[in-house]
């Protein structure tokens, strides 16, 4: 399914880590840049786009709103993954700005060390303000040096996706066009949809049906509901716009997948 916004992610505005044995997670894109190091066995990461097995060491670096998924490759993973939001990070956001990683995998000991030392630090619960910011400084100039960027074509916007993405995922529920958009947020049709093919590498009209088809499947899955209301009550207008946007999706028509879904529990 395609990548889609991660609220919870997204509304934890302030720098944290987690410690993970088993990864099993979704696609999906954020602001805060995200440093995913493995510590023991074998995770499958894709960023972008790019696939990779990583292992002991190895590092996958997320920059701000690039689709992610991760997953553990077997039992015995064990990874640590950290979340800096933006605003924590000018520095880094300011040499990021119009680039990208040519490749977000890194295979560098010495950086992965500075990287575990860090955020070892980082937990210590009577580290301030001052030392917080100190250790995410290391570990981003860390990443940094280890990157090679590229320059990209067209400069983008750093806080109209977020606006977007919000609204979308607040009222997929009711119409939404490039129209009702820029009524509500204060921009032109044209420029919303630019903004956002060029951000996302798909159109709006795409993303919200994403939304919706994901809001679908989950009702679908809980039961109780017929077809049409898992459709309407996750705002499409019609059951035809609905079977096409899933058989696109999917390949299959709601009701096989279903079926295939309970043949594999």
């Amino acid at each position: 399914m395609q990548a889609t916004f991660h609220i919870k992610r997204e509304r934890m505005q302030h720098f944290h880590i987690e410690h993970y044995r088993q990864m099993d997670g979704f696609l999906h894109f954020h602001s805060p840049i995200e440093i995913l190091l493995v510590r023991k066995g074998v995770a499958e990461v894709w960023i972008g786009g790019e696939y990779a097995l990583l292992r002991a060491n190895d590092i996958a670096v997320v920059p701000s709103y690039e689709a992610h998924q991760f997953h553990s490759a077997g039992e015995g993973a064990e990874c640590t993954d950290l979340f800096i939001p933006p605003h924590l990070c000018p520095a880094f956001s300011e040499a990021m700005q119009y680039k990208r990683a040519h490749h977000p995998f890194l295979r560098d000991g010495q950086t992965a060390q500075q990287i575990r030392t860090a955020a070892k630090e980082l937990e210590r619960e009577d580290l301030n303000s001052i030392e917080q910011q100190g250790y995410i400084q290391v570990i981003l100039g860390a990443v940094l040096r280890s990157l090679t960027l590229e320059e990209l074509h067209t400069p983008q916007d750093t806080d109209l996706p977020t606006k977007l993405l919000f609204y979308i995922h607040e009222h997929y529920k009711e119409e939404i066009t490039t129209v009702t958009l820029a009524r509500a947020l204060g921009y032109s049709p044209s420029h919303l949809a630019k903004a956002f093919r060029t951000r996302f590498r798909l159109c709006i009209g795409q993303y919200v049906n994403t939304v919706r088809l994901k809001n679908a499947v989950m009702l679908m899955r809980k039961g109780g509901r017929s077809m049409t209301d898992c459709a309407l009550e996750s705002g499409f207008l019609s059951l035809r716009t609905f079977y096409r946007v899933f058989a696109e999706e999917f390949g299959c028509a709601p009701r096989d997948y279903l079926k295939q879904e309970n043949a594999l529990f």
